[in-house]
């Protein structure tokens, strides 16, 4: 369902609450404007452009397109005439350069009164190494278990949603049979893959009017 707000959702009528992580447990945004501002300064030390007129470009063309578009990169070499640059060391650039994330405030404390209820668990696409950096930075440990956790990266392409393989690797839900389950997410292929596993979706459309 597209609930406007977090207040609006009836949490207390489901056992198991699960996430994605990008999007919807933080603003991604804040990651990308880290991890471009470093490439940006890349493409500058070796093609003696603006860093910030080619920063502002690829931000705003992720705003544009989402984080699920994949020629951000490419187009911007392109447009920008960037040469001796590649897709592989920008790539580089992304899963490896430092960065600080946080959470809101509301959604940590909603996350310490779910974990004392509920039962919770992720399933977040995407490099795994990655992820797990953002997991850490962001101290969900506190609220995750270990054995309720699944980077669909460590697993391969083929695990990635809206495929639902990945849920058998999740230990709250091998027994979940009639229990109420919900999952939050911020793309469309978190709600498919909700819809192929049978739970409830929240979608995320824009995150900071949704956690309010």
């Amino acid at each position: 369902m597209k609930y406007l707000c977090i207040n609006d959702i009836p949490l207390n009528e489901y056992q198991i609450i699960g996430f994605d992580l990008d999007g919807t447990l933080y603003d991604e945004k804040e990651f990308i404007k880290q991890v471009y501002s470093r490439i940006a300064t890349y493409f500058q030390t070796v093609s003696n452009i603006n860093k910030n007129e080619v920063y502002i470009w690829m931000l705003n063309r992720w705003i544009e397109k989402g984080s699920s578009y994949p020629y951000i990169f490419s187009e911007c070499i392109e447009k920008f005439n960037l040469e001796n640059t590649s897709i592989e060391q920008c790539l580089a650039y992304y899963r490896n350069t430092d960065f600080r994330l946080a959470l809101d405030f509301k959604i940590k404390k909603l996350l310490e009164k779910l974990k004392m209820e509920k039962q919770l668990f992720l399933v977040t696409d995407g490099f795994a190494n990655l992820q797990k950096r953002k997991f850490q930075s962001l101290g969900l440990v506190e609220y995750f278990q270990t054995k309720n956790i699944v980077f669909t990266g460590e697993l391969g392409r083929n695990y990635y949603k809206p495929d639902v393989t990945a849920l058998k690797f999740i230990d709250c839900l091998k027994e979940y049979g009639q229990k109420n389950i919900i999952y939050f997410g911020d793309r469309h292929i978190d709600e498919q893959f909700a819809k192929n596993a049978g739970f409830d979706f929240v979608h995320i459309i824009n995150f900071h009017d949704f956690w309010g």
